[in-house]
């Protein structure tokens, strides 16, 4: 079962990280300016809560527009996480970053990716149809879509409390 929902859900997974990392570069590229910084203690609840929200309007924002809204949304939160960090590398160096931003930001981002390539679910379903239209035999397996959202969501929950627990500027 794992298997196959990696392979079913690859390319959609590496559209959505290629996006991802083309953005980031692309808002980290173009920002010059330097940004300052407010640390603030983040709670688990909230953190997680508002990573969740992104996560479903990902998913459901997919859903609803073929794979368009997902990836747009998944786009401009890469850029704005660029600027971010290029900003606060301008003003802070490093350390700001390797001990704020790097605890918890490697399962965020991998869940955000997730929850955009779920968001291609409706896409990969119509490519299903028109498979089995040809004559060609093709599953579509909820497991394996359930287990790709619990593990972003699992992802999600690691994100929080590491933000929340060890995450410091």
């Amino acid at each position: 079962m794992i298997k196959r929902a990696i392979y079913t859900h690859f390319p959609y997974f590496l559209l959505s990280f290629g996006v991802y990392v083309v953005c980031f570069a692309l808002g980290a590229g173009i920002f010059s300016q330097r940004l300052a910084i407010h640390p603030t203690s983040m709670e688990f609840g909230t953190t997680f809560g508002h990573n969740l929200l992104v996560g479903a309007i990902l998913m459901v924002g997919g859903w609803l527009t073929l794979g368009m809204a997902n990836t747009l949304y998944l786009a401009y939160n890469a850029a704005m996480f660029g600027v971010i960090v290029k900003g606060v590398m301008k003003g802070y160096g490093m350390q700001p970053l390797i001990t704020g931003v790097v605890p918890h930001a490697v399962p965020e981002i991998i869940g955000h990716v997730l929850f955009c390539t779920l968001g291609y679910e409706t896409w990969r379903f119509l490519q299903i149809i028109k498979k089995r239209a040809r004559g060609e035999e093709e599953t579509l397996y909820i497991r394996d879509i359930l287990l790709l959202l619990v593990l972003a969501v699992v992802l999600l929950v690691i994100s929080a409390w590491l933000e929340s627990k060890v995450s410091h500027v």
